[in-house]
């Protein structure tokens, strides 16, 4: 019998698995597939879509002041766990950073990894992409970052990645290729004389596609900043986004490390319920049906776009524990010991299909205490 069993594997799932072993639970985590982390851009926004600050954010969320004074942990033990992981990631709740996406519009985020940088309102900036990706367009990216900023000076290149690519790549196949020296140098190059065929004299930020090695991206960040002369961002595109790919790959290898056991690939087809809790639940592999018991659990499936809920005639629905919802997809009548989080806990939290990433790591925290609580309670912690 596990303390703790986490179902979903995207930012939710993995984040709550991670703290819940670190505060001494034994955690089993149950994922059908790799979740929505990969597809996202690994920047954690107030509200998607909006550029709202911290009170329209808690008016929208209805967040009480509880939850409010939460905020500041909840943010700082995510960043003290990215630094640790070797990928950090900074930005303020009370100041919203401005940052470019691959589409060259400009959007404010409240957590962003150390390979983006913020937007400059003013200056030169030199927009840099390469001839094997088509999903990053130079000349289309400056026109929408013309709208937005205005007063910048913009110069776009184009460069080759090399011999070593001759098929259209993602900005992951490129950001694996820059993971080596050599082919970092032949780009440095190759950029250094287009600055000077074009009469480029002034350079403060370099715009490049999120594709700035995988493993060695802080060795490639700061070859390219010091080489180039200028500050250094990736503009978050298309999925398979780098930014997002890093931050899953950390947070899945440390899961791994701190001994949570991984049930992957596995369908939960229902649980058993006794009184006001869960007891076990029923999960199908490729080979057989077995039941795995729990104390508490964690439900991080997502919403409509992780696969969590499922838009049916009849309304929305629970896939993963076929529990019964309201029209928002939030559970109405929730286990004792089942603690919804993120998108989990239904539409109403989510804004054009996304849960705003800081709502995320606050619920996961707010959920961390809640459980420890009920676990001291019950004299059921464990190593």
């Amino acid at each position: 019998m596990y303390d703790v069993i986490v179902l979903g594997q995207g930012l939710s799932g993995l984040l709550s698995a991670i703290w819940a072993k670190e505060q001494g639970h034994s955690t089993a985590l149950v994922a059908t597939g790799t979740g929505k982390i990969i597809q996202s851009t690994g920047v954690m926004d107030l509200i998607p879509g909006s550029e709202g600050g911290l009170n329209e954010w808690a008016d929208i969320y209805q967040l009480s002041n509880m939850q409010l004074s939460q905020l500041t942990g909840a943010m700082e033990q995510f960043k003290a766990l990215t630094k640790k992981l070797g990928y950090p990631y900074k930005g303020e709740i009370e100041k919203l950073s401005s940052i470019v996406t691959g589409s060259g519009h400009v959007k404010k985020t409240a957590l962003y990894p150390e390979t983006i940088s913020p937007l400059p309102e003013e200056g030169h900036v030199i927009i840099v992409g390469f001839e094997e990706i088509v999903d990053f367009q130079p000349a289309y990216i400056k026109g929408n970052l013309q709208k937005a900023r205005p007063q910048l000076a913009i110069d776009v290149l184009k460069i080759k990645l090399g011999n070593h690519s001759q098929r259209t790549m993602t900005q992951l196949d490129a950001a694996r290729l820059l993971d080596q020296k050599e082919i970092r140098n032949n780009c440095i190059n190759q950029i250094k004389r287009l600055i000077v065929e074009k009469n480029i004299s002034q350079r403060d930020i370099f715009i490049f596609p999120a594709s700035l090695g995988v493993e060695n991206w802080k060795e490639t960040i700061e070859q390219f900043s010091f080489e180039l002369n200028a500050k250094i961002t990736e503009a978050p595109g298309m999925p398979p986004n780098t930014t997002a790919i890093r931050l899953y790959e950390r947070l899945k290898k440390e899961a791994v490390k701190l001994g949570v056991r991984f049930y992957a690939d596995t369908t939960v087809t229902g649980c058993t319920i006794e009184g006001e809790e869960i007891k076990s639940l029923t999960i199908q592999t490729a080979n057989r049906m077995t039941n795995l018991n729990g104390k508490q659990f964690i439900l991080a499936t997502g919403g409509v776009l992780g696969g969590g809920l499922d838009v049916t005639p009849d309304g929305l629905k629970d896939t993963a524990l076929r529990l019964e919802t309201d029209e928002k997809g939030e559970l109405l009548h929730c286990p004792s010991n089942l603690y919804p989080v993120g998108a989990s806990r239904g539409i109403q939290v989510t804004h054009n299909g996304i849960t705003g990433g800081v709502f995320t790591l606050l619920s996961i925290y707010e959920m961390i205490g809640q459980l420890r609580q009920q676990m001291m309670i019950g004299g059921t912690r464990s190593a």
